[in-house]
Formats: structure tokens, C-alpha cells, sequence
């Protein structure tokens, strides 16, 4: 099976895993929305690389607003009158103890981590046909506690959850929702991470996983397509972990 004729959304798709998945489904046949917040010049290289195997836009938008969700679903509907797969990307990683958040960063980070996954989903279910795909990006941060990462954790932990109900709730239009949850990415944020923690990358292969190397963003289109492409997945989250949930606290 591949994609063709569908019509794929994918937030936060300016660079990194979103613009891998983009990509990704673009090979695959799928027209492809291709969002970004503020970095227009990262959302037309995204789309450049997307249009190398067939079509799509560029939707220049916060999703973490009702506006910018409905502006999104307004652009693509206006283009290609549907949405058949709808990855919730858009996210926020910042590691900060509990008690350093600042009003400024909570609500910044529940917005974005949370919120534009609302925002998204009820707009875009609207448009969508009838078998269609969502696919959230949460982590494993929702699943095993780390340091420092409460905030971003619990926000994860709540689109695991989301992710349930919502496979519950949109069954009768036969839309499919899932999610995935990574540990380290190799992306500028997992880099981050690494550097946060204290840990070059070989100190965290060899630490911390089981499988002696990080996860490539390829992975997780990989996994996406997967999802998009099986008919009886839904409310499940898929871990790709290197085998770190299987090992101790991740510290330095």
C-alpha cells in the first residue's frame, strides 16, 4: 500500500522529526501540509524537499492557538477539499526543575505540548475522511520519569491519554488515533538534552541504551507510515526507546 491521493498534515514540520516525517510521507504518495510557527525559510526547505516527489503547501501558523489550528484546516481544505492524516508534531522540550518554571514557560509549554494537539485534532477531524490517521508525538518522558523533565513529561503523559480517549470518541467516523513515544532523538532537542544532562552522544549510547545507538529521525517517520498504514492499530503508543526503558535513571 502506499499513500497516494491522500493528504497528510504534519505540525511543526519546519525541521528535525517534522520535517523527516513530511518527507518521509511524501515519498510515499501523500500531499503534504507542511506547517511552521515562525522560521518560514525552514517550512519552504521542507517543502522543497517534499515537492521532489510530489505536492504540497506551506501553512505558516501557531498551532498552539484555535486561530492558527483553524488556519491550518481552513488552508487545507481550501486546497485539496480533505485531510486523510494528521500527525500532531508541534511540540516543546525544555528540561528545568519544578520549581524554576516560570508562569511564562508553563503556559507556553502546555500550549504547545498540549494544546495545539487539541486544537489540531478537533479542526482537522472536521475535514477528515472517513479511515483516517492521527498520529501524536509524546515520549517517553510520559511514561518513565526523568529528571528535570516534569513539566514536559506530564504534558506527554496527558497525549498518551488523550490519545485513548480519542480513539474512543472518533471510532464512529473511523478515525484511528495513536501515538509514539521516543527517548533521545538525534535532532538539535535531543542534542539539547544531551548537553543539559552533561552526556555526549557516546556517553548516552553506551549508558543508556541497549541497542549501542540513538534513534534517527527516519525511525519515527518510519513508525508513522507503519500506523498510518495499519487498519486495526488505534489508541496504542508505540515506545522507541533504544531499550532505555529496560535501564536505569537517565543521568549523566
Amino acid at each position: 500500500m502506499d499513500l497516494k491521493g491522500k493528504v497528510a498534515v504534519v505540525t511543526g514540520s519546519g525541521r528535525g522529526i517534522g520535517r523527516e516525517i513530511a518527507v518521509y510521507l511524501a515519498k510515499q504518495g501523500a500531499n503534504i501540509v507542511v506547517n511552521v510557527k515562525k522560521r518560514v525559510e525552514d517550512g519552504e526547505d521542507t517543502l522543497a524537499e517534499v515537492r521532489k516527489y510530489g505536492d504540497g503547501i506551506m501553512v505558516k501558523s501557531d498551532v498552539s492557538t484555535r486561530v492558527g489550528a483553524r488556519l491550518i484546516a481552513d488552508e487545507t481544505k481550501k486546497k485539496y477539499g480533505k485531510c486523510d492524516i494528521l500527525v500532531n508534531n508541534a511540540g516543546l522540550g525544555i528540561g528545568m526543575p519544578f520549581l524554576e518554571c516560570d508562569d511564562s514557560l508553563i503556559e507556553k509549554m502546555v500550549s504547545t505540548d498540549y494544546l495545539s494537539a487539541i486544537y489540531c485534532t478537533q479542526e482537522m477531524a472536521r475535514i477528515m475522511q472517513e479511515g483516517g490517521s492521527i498520529i501524536m508525538m509524546s515520549s517517553l518522558a510520559g511514561i518513565r520519569t526523568m529528571e528535570s523533565l516534569s513539566l514536559y513529561g506530564s504534558l506527554k503523559a496527558a497525549i498518551i491519554k488523550l490519545t485513548e480517549y480519542l480513539a474512543l470518541e472518533l471510532k464512529d467516523k473511523r478515525i484511528r488515533v495513536n501515538a509514539i513515544a521516543p527517548s533521545i532523538v538525534k535532532t538539535k532537542m535531543g542534542d539539547s538534552l544531551m548537553e543539559y544532562m552533561h552526556m555526549t552522544e557516546e556517553d548516552y549510547k553506551l549508558k543508556h541504551t541497549l541497542t549501542g545507538s540513538i534513534i534517527q529521525p527516519e525511525e519515527i517517520a518510519e513508525t508513522v507510515n507503519f500506523l498510518v498504514l495499519s487498519p486495526n492499530i488505534t489508541g496504542q503508543t508505540i515506545i522507541i526507546d533504544s531499550g532505555l526503558s529496560l535501564m536505569g535513571d537517565l543521568r549523566a
